[in-house]
């Protein structure tokens, strides 16, 4: 067979018609198993068609994804941040206005109320710890709250005498300067009544640095303001709130006005010139009472 293969020239393997091509159908198997082994093996090359298909499907739709996004669509920290605030849950809380507390605070003038003391008196501590501080803890956002010092101008050289000394005098200035620094009542009455209970410690520089520290007072700023220009502001400062007093008609430590008027004295370890009584309560009720007027 090889030998005849092999003597056929070139003319003879080429065709010199054109072939046609005919399928014929499959020999028919003759063992009965391998129609189910043919089935076998179409379910198996389905199966595989069909895991590439979803393989390319899968590539498809990342690549696609990846072309058509860019840089105006990746969300981020800083996208999410620049969100209308419409578009993400919040929860608000409602601001508070002046309306809002106590009804129609707005529609009210606060009621002047002024204590006048001496920083080293011993009526003073009484007055805040048994009037004062009690009222005003009721009564704050309805009330201007004024702190007044007494004691006597001096002729020629615009200073001011005190009636337990120069010290007294050093006191008064530093709580004026509280007031002028830290209007809030709060803070300021707080602090003098700090001081107020050590009274006969006045003016040393511990008792105020622990006062200052415990009521978020600057010592810095409360030491320069006494002793700024030579110590000019801060006489300026009780030589003014001294005239305040003694325009007042006011003399003994301590005197509580309320509206401009007498309310109660604490003088000598004892209340006097009170009309309307010397309780927290009275004077609560003398405020809410002035305050409810029509303005």
């Amino acid at each position: 067979m090889f030998s005849d293969f092999a003597n056929m020239d070139e003319k003879t393997l080429l065709p010199t018609t054109t072939p046609t091509i005919t399928i014929s159908p499959p020999p028919t198997p003759s063992n009965p198993n391998s129609s189910s082994n043919q089935n076998g093996r179409d379910k198996h090359a389905l199966r595989r068609f069909l895991v590439a298909v979803c393989l390319m499907v899968m590539v498809w739709t990342l690549c696609g994804l990846d072309m058509d996004l860019d840089d105006n669509d990746v969300l981020s920290e800083w996208s999410l941040e620049q969100m209308p605030i419409s578009t993400i849950d919040t929860f608000t809380v409602p601001i508070t206005t002046d309306i809002d507390v106590g009804g129609d605070d707005a529609d009210h003038e606060p009621v002047p109320l002024e204590a006048h003391i001496m920083s080293k008196c011993p009526d003073a501590r009484d007055c805040f710890r048994e009037l004062v501080l009690p009222a005003m803890q009721r009564v704050h956002t309805k009330v201007n709250f004024t702190l007044s010092f007494i004691g006597t101008p001096t002729n020629g050289d615009d200073g001011v005498a005190c009636k337990h000394g120069p010290e007294e005098c050093l006191g008064n200035i530093i709580e004026l300067c509280a007031q002028k620094l830290y209007p809030d009542p709060k803070i300021f009455l707080g602090f003098t009544m700090c001081l107020a209970k050590n009274y006969h410690e006045i003016p040393q520089r511990s008792l105020i640095e622990d006062c200052a520290l415990e009521h978020a007072i600057d010592f810095d700023q409360l030491n320069q303001c006494a002793t700024k220009d030579d110590g000019a502001l801060g006489i300026g400062l009780l030589r003014d709130s001294v005239k305040r007093s003694a325009d007042a008609g006011v003399t003994k430590s301590c005197t509580v006005r309320l509206d401009n008027e007498i309310f109660c004295i604490r003088d000598g370890g004892k209340w006097s010139d009170c009309p309307h009584g010397s309780s927290v309560n009275d004077l609560v009720l003398a405020v809410e009472k002035l305050y409810g007027r029509e303005v």
